[in-house]
């Protein structure tokens, strides 16, 4: 069978698409990679709800195959500052972008994802609430990780409000809409 040249253009697209489930989706990717696992829900709910770990469970889902899993528990808040060490050089920057959405980050451990050249890493250190306003804005002008990251922010900074309600991303206005609303509550 002979193959036309879009066929031959497209297949490789098509190829390169069919196992891909969507956007990321942590918490129902994680929660099925560990119940495959025969993990008890307990753990599985911890992991997914982010509530505490034993640091042993810590260490070794540190250690784990799936970067969804990695992402969960880099990003809980009840880490404490070494354990999300153990997190913050992962290899895959989908994992270390849930460490830097961690709201108990050392100035040092900020600093560092601040630094990293992974837009996934620095856009989610943009959202994060316990960010101080000086990284915030530094963050913006030198890392530009766009306004939509900032606007996801509940702590997002006067200056970048006034920049997304004067701009035109749509989204980042919504989002900024949302996080407004919810500080109400």
């Amino acid at each position: 069978m002979k193959l036309s040249w879009t066929t031959g253009l497209f297949l490789p697209l098509i190829a390169a698409t069919v196992g891909c489930n969507g956007p990321a989706f942590p918490e129902r990717d994680g929660r099925a990679f560990l119940e495959g696992r025969g993990y008890p829900a307990e753990v599985v709910d911890a992991v997914v709800l982010r509530k505490p770990l034993q640091h042993d469970q810590i260490v070794r889902f540190s250690k784990c195959r799936s970067p969804d899993v990695r992402f969960l528990v880099g990003s809980n808040p009840t880490l404490k500052p070494e354990e999300i060490e153990l997190f913050i050089d992962d290899s895959n920057d989908y994992a270390r972008s849930g460490t830097a959405r961690n709201t108990n980050l050392t100035p040092a451990q900020m600093k560092k994802l601040f630094d990293d050249s992974s837009h996934t890493v620095y856009a989610a250190l943009a959202g994060n609430s316990a960010v101080p306003t000086s990284m915030l804005m530094r963050l913006h002008k030198e890392r530009n990780p766009g306004l939509l990251w900032f606007a996801m922010n509940p702590n997002c900074p006067p200056e970048i409000v006034e920049e997304i309600n004067k701009s035109s991303d749509n989204l980042a206005k919504h989002w900024l809409q949302i996080m407004q609303q919810r500080k109400k509550r």
